[in-house]
């Protein structure tokens, strides 16, 4: 982590993942899926932690009802915060916040000018007393067994001198990044 002991700032980050199967892709399970929220209040279990994590998680399995996991740590390894595609650099009086398209179906694919290859990416400085958020989705599958499922993503981070647990529902991002495939 890149962040100094001395700053008394903090970082929270809140992911909301909601998992399914072939299942849930359409009819009354997929309207249900369709409205679990973007951001929901945050969970903080130790407003003077530099780093607070809240990570919630919908599924199918119960009708995307209610979350069917939902935690709160400060202890972040490294810097990945449960999700394959999203980086963020801990900084002194900030945070970067960046999609890296590393895995996940189906491919995602962008040239340049000169028709050269380049990875999706995407970065976003959330500054001081203030917060931004990226969601993605993907189709994954499990090396071992070969069973696949998908997934959506909303990463959400706010950083500031303290933050308020209602940051992600009571105020606006500075910015909002999507990459949403459609998924088959």
């Amino acid at each position: 982590m890149c962040y100094q002991e001395d700053a008394a700032q903090m970082i929270l980050v809140q992911t909301v993942t909601t998992s399914w199967t072939k299942a849930s892709r359409g009819g009354r399970l997929a309207e249900l899926r369709s409205r679990v929220p973007k951001q929901l209040p945050a969970r903080i279990v130790d407003d003077s932690a530099p780093v607070v994590w809240h990570a919630v998680t919908y599924s199918e399995q119960n009708d995307f009802a209610e979350p069917l996991t939902a935690h709160s740590t400060t202890h972040i390894p490294n810097n990945r915060f449960g999700c394959s595609n999203i980086e963020i650099e801990l900084r002194e009086d900030s945070a970067v916040l960046t999609y890296r398209y590393q895995t996940g179906a189906p491919a995602r694919r962008f040239f340049d000018k000169s028709g050269n290859y380049l990875a999706p990416e995407h970065s976003i400085e959330v500054v001081n007393n203030r917060w931004a958020s990226i969601e993605y989705n993907g189709r994954f599958s499990c090396i071992d067994t070969g069973n696949w499922w998908y997934e959506h993503v909303v990463v959400n981070v706010a950083v500031g001198n303290s933050v308020d647990a209602n940051v992600f529902c009571t105020s606006t991002p500075i910015k909002r990044y999507c990459q949403l495939a459609k998924l088959l």
